[in-house]
């Protein structure tokens, strides 16, 4: 199938066509960077199938009038145009279901079905393990194959799989009864196996956006090998958006695309060489000196601090946020034997977040961490204990202010349950899910916090602060001052990579 989109005015993007040879291609990698539109275009598919996509996902702000999008089905066109009483994207022209059958779209962190899979497969706990109870259940051998060449392991030998109401679910299950649903599996192996479901299912066009978010850097260069067998076995073509340097370089020339904003405005999407997106779009060349990092408030963090602290500095330097700890490590280590940063190893290092020091991966040489959780984590905490900023205002922010500041000062200690509160809201999340809800509902059960609302929070207040105070730097020198004996190290470490050898 033929398959086309443009899009006219649709958050970022000003105007864009682009035409999936699907005819062709079996496998469509696209990068660009962050804010070039790789999102919306992936959106911007699955409100073909789901049209309710952008009211669930973005703002009412992110679309208006002029707002278009044109999809070209062989000799066939579906135009969408924005309702002003929805706020959304809607059509008048007929989609055949057959079509909407045809398309998989998985959406990034935190709406994609990789993050949000536990509370579906839950609801269906008794059935899975009166089947595992039973033995009514059989062995995936070809899943278990992806699965384990994937991640280069035997630890799913024990996979099985159960059928319920017509539709598969896995677990691994021990010799003493005890088993482990697939919604347990890290997040990447959750990924894999909705992956392969739908692979399965007859899904003629999958599309992925960020997909090396859950998986580390081996696991993303296996995974093109069998996307590629998947497409030989059942025809499936697949797009995806990443950075992942370790998958674009496995990937074909003809395969590979890059996103970009032009001179007039407007978004191409065009075949580009490994080399080409390397060199222009990660700036791998001209630099004496590459600082890799985990995420990109860490690496506006070091640009600002290594600003601040040396001004213009003897090496010329340029720091890179890759994507999670291991896969940042992983990038660093590959530069050793296949020198896409540097040939001297020496040259390259990285700096994680505080919260990394403890992990295998933390200790390796060239690795260093800032001396707190992380930027927004830090952050928080000090804006909790009056630090920084309006009080009320961060109240505002963060309702759950008090059980966070708990936690934090390691007074996270399981309350007595108010049952009529959690009544209230269980009622409540029935009609409305939403994350402040269920941090009420947690409130009232008693429950301490968690190091992920902790990290979720700090995300939160961090980014309302720099989107509506335009106080970034203002956060960054803040911050710099008050762990100023802890940066101490680091700033030597810092002063030795990008000064003058003496």
């Amino acid at each position: 199938m033929n398959f086309g989109i443009e899009i006219v005015d649709v958050q970022q993007i000003k105007s864009l066509k682009f035409n999936f040879d699907f005819e062709r291609k079996s496998i469509i990698c696209i990068t660009g960077k962050n804010g070039c539109g790789k999102t919306t275009l992936i959106k911007s598919v699955k409100n073909l199938i789901s049209s309710d996509t952008f009211y669930k996902t973005n703002s009412s702000r992110s679309l208006g009038e002029s707002s278009r999008i044109i999809y070209g089905l062989d000799e066939n066109k579906v135009i969408f145009g924005f309702n002003r009483k929805s706020k959304t994207m809607d059509s008048r022209d007929s989609i055949p279901r057959d079509l909407r059958n045809s398309f998989f779209v998985e959406l990034p962190i935190p709406h994609g079905e990789r993050f949000n899979f536990f509370q579906k497969i839950s609801e269906i706990d008794r059935d899975i393990r009166h089947h595992v109870v039973l033995k009514k259940y059989s062995q995936p051998s070809q899943l278990i194959d992806f699965l384990e060449s994937v991640y280069s392991t035997r630890k799913f030998f024990n996979l099985v799989e159960v059928i319920i109401k017509n539709s598969p679910y896995y677990a691994l299950v021990y010799d003493d009864g005890y088993y482990l649903r697939e919604d347990y599996f890290s997040s990447g192996e959750y990924f894999l196996i909705n992956l392969y479901k739908r692979v399965k299912s007859g899904y003629r066009f999958v599309f992925i956006d960020e997909i090396d978010i859950s998986l580390d850097a081996a696991a993303q260069v296996k995974l093109i090998f069998w996307l590629n067998k998947f497409n030989n076995l059942y025809g499936t073509k697949f797009v995806f958006t990443t950075h992942s340097l370790a998958m674009m370089k496995t990937i074909s020339s003809d395969n590979l695309y890059c996103m970009e904003v032009v001179g007039d405005g407007s978004t191409v999407i065009e075949n580009r060489s490994y080399a080409y997106i390397k060199s222009t779009l990660f700036g791998f060349y001209g630099c004496d000196r590459y600082i890799l990092t985990e995420d990109e408030v860490l690496k506006d963090f070091l640009e600002f601090y290594i600003s601040k602290c040396f001004g213009d500095t003897f090496y010329k330097y340029k720091i890179i946020y890759v994507g999670g700890g291991t896969n940042t490590t992983d990038l660093m280590s590959r530069n050793i034997s296949e020198k896409f940063f540097s040939e001297d190893p020496s040259n390259v290092i990285v700096i994680l977040d505080g919260d990394q020091k403890d992990k295998k991966h933390a200790k390796l040489d060239n690795v260093f961490c800032v001396p707190f959780d992380s930027v927004e984590k830090d952050f928080l905490c000090r804006c909790l204990h009056r630090e920084f900023g309006d009080f009320n205002e961060i109240e505002l922010i963060i309702p759950d202010h008090i059980r966070l500041l708990n936690f934090i000062d390691r007074k996270n200690k399981p309350k007595k349950k108010n049952y009529l509160l959690i009544v209230m809201y269980r009622i409540s999340l029935f009609f409305k899910k939403t994350p402040e809800l269920r941090d009420q509902l947690s409130a009232a059960k008693g429950e301490p916090i968690t190091e992920k609302k902790y990290n979720r929070d700090g995300k939160k207040l961090y980014d309302v602060m720099v989107k509506e105070k335009n106080c970034k730097r203002g956060i960054f020198d803040f911050l710099m001052k008050k762990n100023e004996a802890g940066l101490s190290d680091l700033k030597m470490k810092l002063n030795s990579f990008l000064s003058r050898p003496t």
